[in-house]
């Protein structure tokens, strides 16, 4: 788990190319990926997370740094569980 108010972070291409299991995740606001069209981006083939997300870095980037938005609630208990 990323710590509650960590410093932005910067996904390179590939760092979790092809990766089946993550999906219980969140990223610091500020936080960028590698969405290159070119070669493989940041979270291709990352199948959960394009379910959730979508298919390009930059949409699962938006989904996993306003993850609890609108939830405070979750927020609260994500980050105590990683505590605990």
């Amino acid at each position: 788990i990323v710590p509650l108010n960590s410093q932005s972070i910067e996904i390179e291409a590939k760092s979790f190319y092809n990766c089946r299991a993550l999906v219980n995740l969140v990223l610091p606001q500020g936080s960028t990926a590698d969405d290159s069209t070119t070669h493989k981006h940041s979270f291709q083939r990352c199948a959960l997370l394009q379910d959730r997300f979508g298919e390009g870095a930059g949409s699962i980037i938006t989904g996993l740094t306003s993850r609890f938005e609108r939830f405070p609630v979750h927020k609260l208990c994500y980050y105590h569980s990683s505590t605990t």
